[in-house]
C-alpha cells in the first residue's frame, strides 16, 4: 500500500523507533523502505530522516498507506506533551508566599507598640468611681475648766480614698483650743461658759483618681461649755486668833465633788518663795511659825470654778499676854456700782451684741450710750472704745476683765486696777501660762509686763515676761507659774 506522510508524521514515526519514507508511484526516483535495525534509543538524535520531507515535491492526493505500528506513537504523544503541560507542578517552588510570615515583619510590632499597654493605666480615671469623704456635724458638751480632746477622724465618713488631711478653723479665743494637723485632734480648755462652733473639712486621695476633687463638705462641731459652779467652802477648824503655838491646823468643809486645794501663807511682795502649796484632802497643818502676825489664803478649785477663804492670827511668845484684839475697821462706803450688779455667771459667759436686759443697761450707763437695755451696734462700738482706753482687748464683749474695769470706773477709779490673785484661775497658774496661750488671762499678764494686751502670748509677750522675771529676781523662763504670778499680784 502506498501512502503520503507529512513531515510531522514522519517525525512521530522516528520518535516511535520506526523510520519509513513512503513515496508514491508518481514521485521521482524509486521508493525505498528500509527498516531500522532496532528501536531508536531515547535521547539519540536522528534528525536526518525527519528532515528529508523538507525536500518533498508536491504529490497528488492518494490514499495514505498506514503502517500498523503507527498506533504506538499516538499513545506516546501525550507522554511527550505531559511533561510540558504539567510544568506548573514546579509552581510551589515559585510560590514563595510560604515565606510570608518571615517577610511580614509586622509580627514584631507588638514589641514596638508596647506603649499600648500603658494606655489603660492613663485612662483608668474614666473607670474609677470617686466618692468624696463626708464631714458629719457633731456636738460636744463640757464644763468650763475641763480639758477635752476631740478626734475629728471620728466625725468623718471615708469615701473611696484614704483620708489625707482634715483642716479645722473658726474657733474663738475663749475656747482656748489647739489643733494637731497630724493627729487631727482638737484640744479645748475653755475657762468661760458659752456656745462655740468649729468648722472642719476632710480631703482624701483615691488611687488612680488622677487629681479628682475629693474634698468633703464643711462640717460643724458645736461646743457647748457650761459655766463652772464655784465650790461651796467654809472653815471647820482654825487656830486661835492669838496663840503661842508655832503650829497651826486648818480644816475646810467642801461640798461634794472633786476639788483641788492649795494655800499660801504670809504672801508678801518680797516673799518670792511663798508659792501655793497643794495638799490632798481638806485638812492640813502649817508648822515652824515664828512669833508675829500670820495670814493664810486657802483656794479650792473645781474646774474653772473656785472659792477662797482668808484667815489671820498671831503667834505670841510663851508667857506673854495675848495681844488685845484690834478694834473693828470702819465699814467702807457703799460703792456706786457693786460687782454683783450683774450675776457672775453672766459676766463669765460674756455680754455681747444681741443681749438684752437690765445688765446691758448698767453697762450702757457707764460706757456712755442710751440705756435702752439692747446690746446693739452703738453699744458694741462704745464698749470697744472703753476697752481700748483701758488697755483691754477690744473685742466688744463684756467679760470678767472689762466688767471689773467698768465697776472701777463707775466707783471713781481709773479702770486699771492692779490684778488680784483671782484675776486668773488658779488651775491655769498651776499649769503655767506660756508662749502659744490665748485669752483674757494672757491680757492680764500683758498689762502687768507692759506688752500689747491683745490676748495672744507670742514672742514679744514672752520677751516681756522674761525681762519682768529677771527684774524681780525670778527665773527668767518666760512662763507665768505660781512664783511669777504671786510676785505679779503682790507688786
Amino acid at each position: 500500500m502506498s501512502a503520503r506522510l507529512s513531515a510531522p508524521r514522519a517525525r512521530r514515526l522516528v520518535a516511535a523507533g520506526v523510520v519509513a519514507t513512503v513515496l508514491t508511484a508518481g514521485s521521482v526516483g524509486a521508493a525505498v523502505a528500509a527498516p531500522v535495525d532496532g528501536p531508536v534509543e531515547s535521547g539519540v538524535e536522528a534528525p536526518a530522516a525527519p528532515d528529508a520531507p523538507a525536500e518533498e515535491t508536491p504529490v497528488t492526493d492518494s490514499p495514505v498507506a498506514e503502517v500498523p505500528s503507527e498506533e504506538a506513537p499516538t499513545d506516546q504523544a501525550p507522554a511527550d506533551e505531559a511533561p510540558v503541560v504539567d510544568a506548573p507542578v514546579d509552581e510551589p517552588v515559585v510560590d514563595a508566599p510560604v515565606d510570608e510570615p518571615v517577610v511580614d515583619a509586622p509580627t514584631e510590632e507588638p514589641v514596638v507598640e508596647a506603649p499600648v499597654d500603658e494606655v489603660p493605666v492613663e485612662e483608668a480615671p474614666a473607670d474609677v468611681e470617686v466618692v468624696a469623704p463626708t464631714a458629719v456635724d457633731a456636738t460636744v458638751e463640757l464644763t468650763a475648766g475641763e480639758t477635752v480632746e476631740v478626734d475629728l477622724d471620728d466625725h468623718v465618713l471615708p469615701g473611696t480614698g484614704a483620708i489625707e488631711s482634715i483642716d479645722a478653723w473658726g474657733w474663738p479665743l475663749e475656747l482656748e483650743a489647739d489643733y494637731d494637723e497630724t493627729t487631727h485632734v482638737l484640744t479645748m480648755s475653755p475657762w468661760q461658759g458659752g456656745t462655740h462652733t468649729v468648722e472642719f473639712q476632710a480631703s482624701a486621695l483615691t488611687p488612680g483618681a488622677n487629681g479628682q476633687d475629693e474634698r468633703s463638705g464643711i462640717g460643724t462641731l458645736t461646743v457647748v461649755v457650761a459655766d463652772a459652779v464655784d465650790p461651796v467652802i467654809s472653815w471647820l477648824e482654825t487656830p486661835a486668833a492669838s496663840t503661842t503655838s508655832t503650829t497651826a491646823r486648818f480644816s475646810v468643809a467642801v461640798d461634794p465633788g472633786e476639788f483641788v486645794l492649795g494655800y499660801v501663807v504670809d504672801l508678801h511682795p518680797e516673799a518670792q518663795s511663798a508659792s501655793p502649796v497643794m495638799v490632798e484632802g481638806s485638812t492640813f497643818e502649817v508648822t515652824g511659825l515664828s512669833v508675829g502676825r500670820h495670814t493664810i489664803r486657802v483656794v479650792v478649785e473645781r474646774g474653772a470654778g473656785w472659792s477662797a477663804l482668808d484667815y489671820a492670827w498671831d503667834v505670841v511668845a510663851t508667857g506673854a499676854p495675848a495681844a488685845p484684839a484690834a478694834p473693828p475697821a470702819a465699814a467702807p462706803a457703799a460703792p456706786v456700782l457693786s460687782p454683783d450688779a450683774i450675776p457672775a455667771s453672766v459676766v463669765r459667759a460674756g455680754l455681747r451684741r444681741g443681749a438684752v436686759g437690765e445688765s446691758v443697761a448698767i453697762i450702757q450707763r457707764v460706757v456712755g450710750v442710751e440705756a435702752d437695755g439692747r446690746f446693739g451696734a452703738a453699744t458694741r462700738a462704745a464698749v470697744i472704745a472703753f476697752q481700748r482706753a483701758h488697755g483691754l482687748v477690744p473685742d466688744g464683749i463684756v467679760g470678767p476683765l472689762t466688767w471689773a474695769a467698768i465697776v472701777d470706773v463707775a466707783n471713781g477709779g481709773t479702770g486699771s486696777a492692779p490684778a488680784a490673785a483671782t484675776s486668773i484661775p488658779a488651775a491655769q497658774i498651776a499649769r503655767g501660762i506660756s508662749r502659744g496661750a490665748v485669752g483674757s488671762s494672757v491680757s492680764v499678764i500683758q498689762r502687768i509686763v507692759g506688752a500689747n494686751p491683745d490676748g495672744r502670748f507670742g514672742p514679744r509677750t514672752q520677751a516681756a515676761v522674761r525681762a519682768w522675771q529677771k527684774a524681780h529676781g525670778l527665773v527668767a523662763d518666760g512662763i507665768v507659774g505660781r512664783l511669777t504670778w504671786a510676785a505679779m499680784v503682790a507688786r
